[in-house]
């Protein structure tokens, strides 16, 4: 399950800037939770790591695209965001005109935070992930999990997961913020570096990135 040329992939601790937690030890798995917040409720739906992980697994070979200009094809293990609502009982298609607010665990330092369309990550096939080759996910990579909407730049999948919130608003993110990036995340037509293939390719800014 190795890609191929992996070493060639350019560090993501950069996008750590205020910095990752210190350690794997420093969250604990045996009380962790994903919390899910539904509009106008104040206490959310909490499902644990155990129960995430036997809604509906799937590992599936899909391309990643950075604002960095370069992209990589890897194996993902996790669920689709859909089977995550379906498993708690939650009606995707009543929530598709709303919008999807992501929390990171947060550091000493800060938190996170993200917004996506609730209606194109279903459309998309978003996933929630926790593998990535076989292995879990590391502290670079935002263990212990990260939601992945293959046809945005990575950016608006936030590292270390910790929140959902379903709102009608839809806010600038930590990133657009802090780089001035794109509020909506849309991959930018252009040549990137493709990293499992070492050779440069022109990706056309439609959406996921199927073609190679």
């Amino acid at each position: 399950m190795q890609t191929p040329h992996i070493e060639k992939k350019p560090s993501s601790l950069r996008y750590y800037q205020e910095g990752p937690p210190e350690s794997l030890d420093a969250i604990d798995m045996s009380t962790w939770t994903l919390k899910l917040f539904l509009p106008y409720e104040s206490s959310p739906i909490q499902i644990t790591f155990e129960k995430l992980k036997n809604i509906a697994t799937i590992t599936e070979n899909r391309r990643v695209v950075c604002v960095c200009n370069w992209s990589i094809r890897r194996n993902w293990t996790g669920i689709l965001l859909e089977d995550l609502f379906d498993y708690l009982g939650i009606n995707p298609s009543r929530y598709r005109c709303y919008n999807l607010k992501q929390l990171s665990l947060g550091t000493a330092k800060g938190v996170y935070d993200s917004t996506i369309e609730l209606s194109n990550a279903f459309e998309n096939r978003a996933m929630i992930i926790w593998d990535i080759d076989g292995a879990a996910l590391s502290l670079e990579e935002g263990y212990p999990i990260r939601l992945v909407d293959f046809s945005l730049y990575r950016y608006k999948g936030v590292k270390c997961l910790s929140e959902l919130h379903i709102t009608d608003e839809f806010e600038q993110g930590y990133w657009e913020g802090k780089a001035g990036y794109c509020k909506t995340g849309k991959i930018k037509p252009k040549r990137y570096r493709i990293v499992d293939l070492q050779e440069h390719r022109f990706i056309d800014g439609t959406g996921e990135v199927t073609e190679f």
